[in-house]
């Protein structure tokens, strides 16, 4: 009986240590109701014991709903909050304090057409066509600083391409003003929209065909 009770409790530990649900806490599940101890010489009662299970279900249960989908964590139901208690303005992910992360934007690759300065569609017509280019829908326009990042990493950037400096300035040599094409949507030749050449960085006027450098 001895032998018995101890391994139960040897069971019972490791069973709560595999779910992250013991005092660790590894997952943020607490065991709440009631918990039966056991100790050594002890008569065990099969009432104590379905108790305990019982207890054990309960916080299985309410662990949150992630699911696997290849080598991805998937969680369908609801957001997910960071030290703070409540999503934000109704988001999926809300994080109270700063993000830190290894990864990130570089050039993934340009779009197969080329555009002008109308016919690129706006920021979120740059970012759809971006998406259709590298094959994923966090890819778009890369900025001036990913392009930066790309060329440090010795990544190949094709050029001529449109790229996004959201900024505003007027051409050195012909003055042209440089508003990324009025936020890309115009094809105006007095305009001009920022251009990622061999030389680095420049503008090119808004009527010019060029594809559209994306990043991820």
């Amino acid at each position: 009986m001895k032998l018995l009770i101890q391994g139960l409790k040897f069971f019972i530990f490791g069973f709560l240590f595999g779910l992250g649900i013991y005092t660790f806490d590894l997952v943020a599940i607490s065991v709440s109701g009631t918990f039966n101890s056991f100790f050594a010489g002890q008569t065990l009662k099969a009432s104590e014991i379905n108790t305990n299970f019982s207890t054990l279900k309960t916080a299985i249960e309410s662990i949150p709903d992630w699911t696997k989908n290849g080598v991805n964590a998937v969680f369908l139901n609801g957001g997910v909050a960071v030290a703070t208690s409540s999503l934000a303005n109704s988001s999926n992910l809300t994080v109270n304090g700063r993000i830190s992360s290894s990864s990130i934007g570089v050039y993934c690759g340009v779009t197969a057409s080329t555009y002008n300065g109308s016919t690129v569609g706006g920021y979120t017509g740059a970012k759809s066509k971006c998406e259709t280019a590298c094959g994923n829908t966090n890819a778009h326009m890369c900025t001036a600083h990913e392009l930066s990042i790309s060329r440090q990493l010795n990544i190949t950037i094709t050029q001529p391409s449109w790229y996004s400096a959201y900024g505003y300035w007027i051409g050195d040599i012909t003055p042209r003003n440089i508003t990324e094409c009025s936020g890309w949507t115009s094809n105006s030749a007095t305009e001009g929209g920022s251009n990622n050449n061999a030389g680095g960085p420049t503008w090119n006027l808004c009527n010019s065909l060029f594809q559209i450098a994306c990043c991820l």
